[in-house]
Order: C-alpha cells, then structure tokens, then sequence
C-alpha cells in the first residue's frame, strides 16, 4: 500500500514538473513565424511589452550624444575664443554691490578703507569725491584711483583689492563637498576650478557633469529678467569663509546660435571617454551653473542569477552590470531602458555576444537605468530546470 502511495505522488511530481517546463517554454516563446514580420527580433518583441513606444536603436542613442557633443564643442569654442587673455581679476567689471578694499598708504584718510559700490555704479572717497565706475576693471579703477591722488602725492601707492561680490559667481551643485555659489577668482577659473574650490567630487558621484551656461542678458534687459535667473539657481547657503557668495546679476558670453534647451537643460560631459576631460578646462563666465550629478543605481531584471538594484561605480557598463548580477542564464539578449527627461524613455535592444566580443558597443550605465534581460526561447527548458533546481531547491522534486 505504501509502495502504491509512493508511485502516485512520484508520478504526481513528474507530472508537475513536466507541466510547468512546457508552460514556461510556451511563456518564453516568440510569436509565431506566421504571425511575426520577417525576421523578428525577440529582444524587440520583449521590448513591446514593456514599452507601448517602438523600441529604439543605439543609432538612436549615439544621435543624441552627438547633438550634446556638437552643443559642448560650440561653446568651447566659443568660450576659448572670448576668454580674456587676462588671467588676474581685470578681466572681470566691477558692479553694483561688491565690496572694495582701497590702500593708499600715503594718504592717512584712504590708507585702508572699505567701499561698496553703489547701485548707480559709484564710490564715494575723502579728497577724491565720487567715482564712476560702470564698466571698470579693478585694473583700470587701479589707474583711475592713481591718476587722481598724483596731484596729492609723488608717486602714489595704490593697491585695489576685491572683498566681496555680487556679479561674478557660479553655482555648484551636486556631489560636491560643499556645493553653493562661488566668486570666480579670475577669468581663467574652469570648470575644473570651480569643482574645486567646492571642495571636489564626493565618492558617489558620477562620471560625467552637467554644464549649464547662463543665458545671454542683454545690456537693455528690465532688472527683472536678471532677477528670475538668479532665482532659478535655488536658495543656496551662503559661507563666506568657503568663498561662497551670493549671486546677483550675471551677463554671459554664450553664443545666440546654442538653443534654449541648452541654458534649460544644460550639456553633459561624459568622463567615461577620457577625450572629453579637455571639456574640464572650459571657462566659467558669470551665472553658470555646474552639477555633478550623483552615479545613483542601475537595475537588472530578468533571466539573471541575481536580480536587483547594483550600485554604479565608475566605468560601470551593461556588461558590467550584468556580470554584478550574476550573469546573463541561457540568453544573448538584453534591453537598456534609459529616461531622457520630459518623461520620454528609450529602449535600446542589445545583443551580449556581440557586446563581449566587442562588434556591439557596450554602454555606460546611468543613475536610473533599467537593464532588462529578455527572455528566451531555446534557453526556456535549461532557464526552468535551472530555476527549480537552484532557486526552489531539490527538495521540490519528490525521491525516486
């Protein structure tokens, strides 16, 4: 009797296993030939169902990346040719707001004292009145200031220093050690300058930065205008001992021909390509913003030993991310789904085999990114043995 019990529940369990091979197999399969297009492509099947939009090529992707780059040469371009040969303070004016320290030691009244410049773009000194100085440098206020003493003194000593300003900053923001708003020390500053004098990337961050030039200003611009770009940069902490200060007007050096999208959204700078470290050295001009974004997570998900969420590390790619996985089981086909903003996502269908011998471009993963390995139809029976065995265990099976 129990030798007959035994039979019936080892049939039983043969039974089941066997159903549930063929329904995984019939799962995984790909539409019938009659029914599919000419030369289906499974990954692209698989794609469908995950995304009502038609899946993308890396063609795609790549023309995006060369919009970006053609946008980044043109403003290095265009910031290399403007850059002031100057690299001291006198390339920059002086405006309302900012704060100067004048010496002129052989004047008792003037041998250390402290101005500000008026919103009309005048100081006020003892024996030499007032002074315009709209569209000076500190450079030619220097000579201004020596012009005027000569006839009080043989020789003058004059010495102008800036202490505080509100009309030549930038922004940094992200994994910086102190992101905030920073003087620009000299037209020469980089972005690379500015990074560190927030105090440089933290460890999370990411391999690339986003670049945001401010926006043209025009001369006759209503002080409004100028009012709403600051605002745009968000409320930052101020530390003077940091060297950060707080912005006010800016007036920029970006071409007209750039779009807006590009003072909207920003360029980026991928490091992953090591050509594009150059970019680092481009000038900052008044009101940019720099972000370097945090690396963040990509996601693996499908026929993988161990799916889930994988920090990205620097140089991490698809085959990378797919190997902190565990590893493709039993398929060569996996799908990138990327957000491009303005809630638009693009799938690009990847063959692993062409990845590893390096005839398909293997991709630099992103904070966000979802790496879908689809499923297959010859891996279906060795995938569903593999997961009764490995992830239910042999005790599923009842003893032969």
């Amino acid at each position: 009797m129990m030798t007959s019990f035994q039979n019936y529940r080892n049939a039983f369990g043969l039974i089941c296993a066997g159903s549930l091979l063929l329904f995984t197999a019939c799962a995984t399969s790909t539409t019938p030939v009659s029914q599919a297009p000419a030369g289906p492509d499974k990954t692209q099947q698989t794609v469908a169902a995950l995304n009502p939009d038609p899946p993308q090529s890396l063609e795609s992707l790549d023309t995006l990346n060369d919009k970006n780059t053609q946008t980044l040469q043109a403003l290095w371009r265009s910031r290399k040719t403007d850059r002031p040969s100057e690299t001291t303070n006198s390339g920059f004016t002086i405006g309302p707001g900012d704060v100067l320290r004048i010496s002129l030691p052989q004047l008792d009244q003037m041998k250390d004292r402290r101005v500000r410049v008026s919103e009309t773009d005048t100081i006020d000194l003892p024996l030499l009145g007032q002074i315009n100085v709209a569209g000076m440098t500190q450079d030619d206020l220097h000579q201004e200031l020596a012009r005027r003493v000569e006839k009080y003194v043989y020789k003058p000593q004059v010495a102008v220093y800036l202490e505080h300003t509100e009309n030549r900053v930038a922004a940094v923001l992200g994994a910086v050690k102190t992101p905030g708003r920073y003087m620009l020390a000299s037209s020469s500053d980089t972005i690379m300058t500015m990074i560190s004098r927030a105090g440089g990337a933290t460890p999370d961050a990411a391999s690339r930065i986003i670049f945001i030039p401010a926006p043209i200003i025009p001369p006759q611009a209503h002080p409004e205008a100028v009012a709403n770009h600051d605002e745009s940069l968000g409320d930052l902490p101020a530390d003077r001992q940091s060297g950060i200060v707080t912005a006010s007007s800016s007036h920029v050096s970006m071409p007209p021909s750039l779009s807006q999208q590009v003072t909207d959204q920003g360029v980026v700078i991928d490091l992953f390509h090591s050509a594009n470290e150059r970019y680092l050295e481009m000038p900052v001009r008044t009101g940019d913003v720099i972000i370097v974004p945090v690396a963040g997570d990509v996601t693996v998900q499908g026929w993988v030993d161990k799916p889930g969420s994988f920090k990205i590390t620097n140089g991490m790619t698809v085959l990378s991310a797919i190997s902190a996985a565990g590893g493709a089981l039993f398929t060569s086909s996996a799908t990138l789904l990327r957000e491009e903003g303005n809630d638009n996502k693009i799938a690009i269908p990847l063959d692993l085999t062409r990845l590893k011998n390096g005839s398909q471009r293997d991709i630099a993963v992103q904070g966000g990114d979802v790496v879908v390995v689809e499923r297959s139809a010859v891996g279906a029976l060795p995938y569903t043995a593999y997961f009764l065995i490995n992830k239910m265990g042999w005790g599923f099976f009842p003893a032969i």
